[in-house]
């Protein structure tokens, strides 16, 4: 009887850590899209450095999470091919989202991800604008139109609160 009881112990605590070692945030990587050839259009596709840079950036983030648990990008063929060898890698779909409605996209995205890392991919004013969202704070300006390489690694279990990372892709 009290193996029984020491073992029925025993798994209430395993059961009990794993629970409290999941994550009460989500990890959201933000990144703007790869390189994109000047064409002269407003859709444009990846140059070959771009395709190179959303390879690498796949590994990256598969070296660093292992698993990204969902990716969104907005509906522009330079985001959709940036995001795409990360939920390729994933076995996930690229989900389109607007920008131009963060308060209600970020809420959504942080709820329904608690827990799990979701990529980002949107451009060079949006995605540092999303980032400041989900801060609460104007912490970070436009990207320059040279800059492919900044990601921003936020933390938050709500909108107005977290804590960003930000690294380089190089």
């Amino acid at each position: 009887m009290r193996r029984l009881i020491l073992c029925l112990f025993l798994v209430v605590i395993t059961t009990s850590l794993g629970v409290a070692q999941k994550s009460d945030a989500a990890t959201l990587v933000f990144i703007r899209h790869a390189e994109k050839v000047d064409d002269g259009s407003r859709d444009p596709d990846l140059t070959k450095k771009g395709e190179e840079r959303a390879s690498r950036i796949s590994s990256i983030l598969d070296n660093k999470y292992g698993k990204i648990n969902a990716v969104y990008s907005t509906n522009y063929k330079r985001t959709q091919q940036t995001a795409t060898p990360t939920a390729l890698k994933n076995n996930v779909n690229v989900v389109d989202y607007d920008p131009r409605t963060p308060n209600v996209f970020l809420k959504s995205l942080i709820r329904k991800h608690i827990g799990e890392v979701i990529l980002i991919v949107g451009h060079s004013n949006s995605t540092p604008t999303l980032v400041n969202f989900v801060l609460g704070e104007d912490r970070f300006e436009a990207l320059d139109e040279s800059v492919y390489d900044t990601i921003f690694v936020v933390e938050s279990s709500e909108v107005g609160s977290g804590t960003v990372t930000v690294s380089s892709s190089n």
